[in-house]
């Protein structure tokens, strides 16, 4: 090959060169036109059948006047944060992102999405991430709404930014699962996620008996149908973890997992859940109140703080204890206190 040729074939490889990109150059005119044209991050999409939605919600927002709890439907949130029950509750607290992966790689996503690529959000979108980010930052619960609702605007985020890049992506993608190979790789899938969250679980007891008085109920429920216990009079005080598995077992109980309803706010006139908290954590002599509860029995872990001054109490007679529970009957029951 001589030089002309050569030189031949370099003139022609900068030309394809030069060809190219020009036609990218005209690419980033017309996109940076286009951005020139809607240059905000946030989309906005007119729809005809928002005013019937703001309809309906007034509708709905209406019919909470005719339930037969007055204005419950509207205060019950805020009765609900407003409640002594948020500074106990692990579950109320704020959201600490350093401790929360899940959290970090959702807050990444989002604001990659939206910083760093070209990617819009559409009002409602944003309205929607927005307030359940707010929500989540206020109270970790929410974290799990986040998830659950998010979810559908972050999809929506994503294909836009797929689309961008790969126009047949997701068309092609949708065609693949829809396939029988498809639904074989989302059987795996599920059988596989399905089996890592089981996997810690296998061996374990249905109902933790260390955790939750199983026998203790057994024995409630036993001396009930002897007649030696009336659940109809028997006021018992119990703690906090396992109010809910002695309801289900249909015994009445001083309190339960739903802390909100025994604070002050569903409960006029006694505060359930502070004096719980006082005497669970010895903050208070537990017998002030009992009499003003009217407490007849009382169950508790054995290993409790409160066990300690219950064990060496002549008013309270011990009718049963197994390695992880004991139950005491109370001699006297002063009710002078007892507002029902």
């Amino acid at each position: 090959m001589d030089k002309s040729e050569k030189t031949e074939r370099k003139l022609q490889k900068l030309k394809e060169n030069l060809a190219e990109m020009e036609e990218k150059h005209v690419k980033i005119i017309a996109n940076k036109k286009k951005r020139a044209e809607n240059p905000y991050k946030v989309r906005l999409v007119k729809r005809d059948a928002g005013k019937w939605l703001i309809l309906i919600m007034i509708l709905c927002f209406a019919m909470g006047l005719l339930t037969p709890i007055g204005d419950e439907p509207y205060t019950h949130i805020i009765k609900l944060m407003s409640g002594n029950t948020t500074q106990s509750i692990s579950e109320h607290q704020p959201l600490i992102i350093a401790g929360n992966a899940g959290a970090i790689v959702v807050a990444m996503l989002l604001f990659g999405l939206i910083i760093f690529t070209d990617t819009k959000i559409t009002l409602k979108d944003l309205f929607m991430l927005g307030g359940l980010i707010v929500l989540t930052i206020m109270s970790r619960r929410q974290f799990s709404l986040l998830l659950i609702i998010g979810v559908i605007s972050f999809t929506k985020m994503i294909c836009d930014f797929t689309n961008k890049y790969d126009k047949n992506g997701t068309v092609e993608f949708t065609n693949l699962m829809v396939t029988w190979r498809g639904r074989i790789l989302t059987l795996i899938l599920i059988v596989l996620c399905s089996y890592c969250v089981y996997k810690p679980k296998i061996g374990n007891e249905y109902v933790n008996s260390s955790l939750y008085p199983i026998d203790a109920a057994n024995f409630m429920l036993e001396e009930e149908k002897k007649g030696n216990l009336d659940f109809s009079t028997m006021r018992l005080y119990n703690d906090y973890n396992y109010g809910s598995y002695l309801l289900f077992r249909g015994i009445p109980v001083f309190i339960d997992s739903r802390a909100d309803l025994y604070s002050p706010e569903f409960n006029e006139g006694v505060d359930i859940f502070s004096d719980y908290m006082n005497m669970s954590g010895i903050g208070v002599h537990y017998e002030n109140n009992f009499n003003k509860y009217g407490i007849t029995h009382a169950i508790t872990y054995t290993n409790s703080k409160i066990n300690l001054f219950f064990s060496r109490d002549d008013n309270l007679k011990e009718i049963y204890k197994d390695k992880n529970f004991v139950i005491y009957e109370r001699l006297n029951v002063d009710t002078s206190n007892d507002e029902e």
